[in-house]
């Protein structure tokens, strides 16, 4: 309820923005450095395209897979400019490398490292991402198992929602000016969590990061059950 009473209130807060995003399909370019990676967590391109589509109804979403390759990702960069894209956000492969494809008329939002000369930045307060093997749940099972002291939640669902809000706002000609600024760039930064067995439900669960029946599944149901989580 509380989670459905934010996201009526963020809409209504992005109202203004709507009506700037009338021109014919305004598009967003998302530059993803690895999409197989799975220790990469500074975007979810579904909650991305998820927020663009729910704050701007005639804006669409292309998204470029650069598969590791930072000159694979320069020559997206360079066709996403070519197809007259209005706004590029972009999880650099080599931030400093793509950093000679900004300061031009498009917009660019980094998201996850900084690449020089971007507009606008989301990620983490500590600069640095977390190296984590395996998605959310595959390590927070580990952790229920004991087989890990504990993991690091990086809230890449906030991230990339953030990332599309200030897309949308560069598309209604309204960038968004609540953020802070770090080395002259405007910037919203987020806190990783490390979560142990102890708060693998008040933060994991609690967030709508996973759920319970996901985590008390198959080999791990005897120990949820050990620790009252069944």
């Amino acid at each position: 309820m509380l989670r459905a009473r934010l996201l009526t209130l963020l809409l209504v807060l992005l109202a203004p923005l709507l009506s700037g995003c009338v021109s014919d399909e305004p598009t967003i370019v998302l530059l993803v450095a690895d999409a197989s990676d799975d220790t990469s967590r500074a975007v979810d391109v579904e909650d991305f395209t998820d927020r663009v589509e729910a704050t701007c109804d005639e804006c669409q979403v292309t998204v470029y897979d650069a598969e590791g390759d930072a000159e694979a990702q320069k020559r997206q960069a360079r066709q996403a400019e070519a197809d007259a894209a209005d706004v590029l956000v972009v999880v650099p492969v080599d931030a400093d490398d793509l950093g000679a494809m900004t300061g031009g008329e498009l917009p660019v939002i980094s998201l996850g490292t900084l690449v020089p000369g971007s507009d606008q930045f989301v990620g983490l307060e500590g600069g640095a991402e977390p190296v984590q093997s395996g998605s959310d749940l595959e390590a927070a099972r580990e952790v229920l198992l004991g087989d890990e002291e504990s993991m690091t939640y990086v809230p890449t669902h906030a991230m990339s929602q953030q990332a599309a809000d200030a897309a949308v706002g560069f598309l209604a000609d309204a960038p968004l000016e609540d953020g802070e600024e770090v080395d002259g760039v405007q910037s919203w930064l987020f806190r990783d969590q490390d979560v142990t067995v102890d708060t693998l439900t008040s933060v994991l669960v609690a967030q709508g990061v996973i759920t319970l029946d996901e985590l008390c599944s198959g080999d791990t149901r005897r120990s949820c059950a050990r620790m009252g989580l069944r």
